[in-house]
């Protein structure tokens, strides 16, 4: 199982520098889309908000990171992001 820290505001923290090294092939691409995509709509967020953007950034890092199991990965972000709607 994963572990999550959050910050003070209650949104997933996940351990890494600022910048990602990974590259990302077009299906990957596809994947992280459609994830993105069902988290915003499952939290009410519009996709040009400062929330979606701090979504984005914490689901390219756990899938940088090697977690690509989508249920996992929505488990994870989508509760502390709706208890900020």
């Amino acid at each position: 199982m994963v572990s999550i820290n959050y910050d003070a505001a209650g949104y997933p923290m996940f351990p890494g520098g600022s910048e990602f090294n990974t590259q990302f092939g077009p299906d990957d691409l596809n994947r992280l889309q459609e994830l993105f995509d069902d988290c915003l709509n499952q939290c009410h967020l519009p996709v040009d908000s400062e929330r979606a953007r701090i979504l984005g950034r914490a689901l390219v890092r756990l899938y940088s990171q090697g977690q690509h199991d989508p249920d996992l990965i929505r488990a994870l972000l989508v509760p502390p992001f709706r208890r900020h709607s």
